[in-house]
């Protein structure tokens, strides 16, 4: 699957920030949200251009609570009862534009 994410990008809490538009590709319809970000961390990385996209994880299996984000404006996302840790992209289609916000 690919996405365009519209990340919302912000240095510190004194700087202006502003959304990112990025492109992942080949993303598995069984990963998780956060997976797929971490496949965009990984890109950015050897690309080298910018720092990787900052985002709060701990267990990764739902339980904490730590990963909140809007996504597409709503909380966690699409799916209903769940962290952004368990929402797997098939939730979305293909080519869809992403729009991730801090909590």
């Amino acid at each position: 699957m690919n996405f365009t994410l519209k990340i919302w990008r912000q240095k510190n809490s004194l700087s202006k920030g502003c959304f990112k538009t990025y492109k992942v590709s080949d993303i598995n319809a069984d990963s998780s949200f956060l997976e797929m970000l971490d496949v965009l961390n990984n890109q950015l990385t050897l690309e080298g251009k910018e720092e990787p996209v900052a985002f709060s994880h701990d267990c990764r299996e739902g339980i904490c609570g730590m990963c909140g984000l809007f996504i597409n404006g709503r909380a966690n996302g699409p799916d209903s009862g769940v962290t952004a840790c368990q929402l797997m992209m098939r939730k979305f289609k293909d080519g869809d534009t992403i729009t991730v916000e801090p909590w």
